[in-house]
């Protein structure tokens, strides 16, 4: 179950609701279902041929896990999910469809492994917070649909734009009394997705969190990751600028130089960036406050904090957080740091000390690559 985020969710989806693509309903059926159903939200998208959405009927089930698709997981193996059916893409074009919707307070990127769970969780501890954790459509279905399988480049047509409005706010539906905010953690190869979400929502605060690129790696090749799974495909080459057969480290280290140039870019405006080391409970409301325009109660910021003391990816709460940077540090060899370094490590300081940092570094106070080594 651990890495049902890596793959494509409409095939993850049709193995947990098994056929679901079958059951199949007009747009007048849909509109009607969905306006009288407040539980039902789009669970996936499977962009092939004309596409079709997936629909399922969570209830007032809060996102609590650290991966939207855990939820959907959890949910069909206890069998709580008794009504699942999918539509025509165009449904997403009616506004009704999205009545409910909340429009997203703000939306965290990142390069992977950098806290961005672990902020994300911490949010969906107040009930007030609807909180998508690396949403199933947006993972995969709905950016491939738009692409024609990545063999036309991501546009931001009108259409486009609307097609994803609508999915956001058919996701942050309204399902239980006292939700006002919603937030969205996308996967970390969405990253490159950041101006088209930003003309999407034009002035939602946009936050970017990275990491030392070497521990990030030592952790994908422990633990794999979605951007790794797309090598060799033409999403692989969108992802990392090359097609060629790259070794896992050369590989990786495209991919988040590419992300950290996005970041770069965006910072010179509105993104706010934050390096994983920076990423505390002393910080927590700060990053936030300024990240994120969000500024909760005191109750609800004592619900937010308890989160930061514990490992963010046991969806029990009984594991406490324990750093392993040592440890992923001695997984990467001299000859991969590098590689690495050779991608990423000006890259990663420029970030430290830009504008748009919520705690800059400047260039004598930053330590990375080989100068972090233990």
């Amino acid at each position: 179950m651990d890495h049902l985020y890596a793959y494509p969710e409409h095939l993850v989806i049709q193995n947990l609701l098994p056929g679901i693509g079958e059951r199949r309903i007009s747009a007048p059926e849909a509109r009607a279902l969905i306006a009288r159903t407040p539980g039902i939200v789009p669970i996936g998208i499977d962009p092939d041929g004309a596409g079709a959405v997936y629909w399922a009927d969570i209830g007032d089930y809060p996102f609590r896990e650290w991966q939207f698709l855990f939820t959907i997981d959890h949910l069909a193996r206890e069998g709580q999910i008794t009504t699942s059916f999918s539509t025509p893409v165009d449904v997403l074009l009616d506004p009704e469809i999205a009545e409910r919707g909340l429009a997203p307070r703000g939306f965290i990127f990142h390069v992977s492994r950098c806290g961005s769970t672990l902020l994300a969780k911490s949010l969906a501890r107040s009930d007030e917070n609807i909180v998508i954790n690396q949403g199933g459509p947006l993972q995969h279905g709905f950016w491939t649909l738009i692409t024609d399988n990545w063999q036309k480049p991501l546009e931001a047509t009108e259409e486009n734009l609307t097609l994803f409005r609508q999915l956001v706010l058919a996701m942050t539906r309204v399902r239980a009394p006292g939700q006002k905010n919603a937030f969205i953690k996308f996967i970390s190869w969405n990253t490159l997705c950041m101006d088209f979400v930003a003309k999407a929502f034009p002035g939602t605060p946009m936050i970017f969190l990275y990491r030392d690129a070497a521990e990030v790696i030592a952790s994908v090749m422990k633990n794999t990751t979605a951007a790794l799974e797309a090598r060799g495909s033409a999403k692989g080459e969108f992802i990392t600028g090359s097609r060629q057969d790259l070794d896992d480290v050369t590989y990786l280290s495209k991919c988040y130089k590419k992300y950290f140039q996005k970041a770069l870019k965006a910072a010179k405006n509105d993104l706010r960036v934050v390096n994983y080391k920076d990423i505390n409970a002393d910080n927590g409301l700060e990053i936030f406050a300024r990240g994120l325009g969000y500024n909760p109660s005191e109750a609800e910021w004592n619900k937010m904090r308890a989160q930061f003391s514990l490992y963010s990816k046991d969806d029990t709460g009984a594991q406490t957080f324990k750093s392993d940077k040592a440890e992923k540090r001695r997984a990467i060899t001299d000859e991969q740091q590098k590689t690495i370094d050779n991608e990423c490590r000006e890259l990663a300081a420029e970030l430290d000390r830009c504008s748009g940092n919520l705690f800059p570094r400047s260039a004598d106070q930053w330590t990375g690559g080989e100068a972090a080594r233990v």
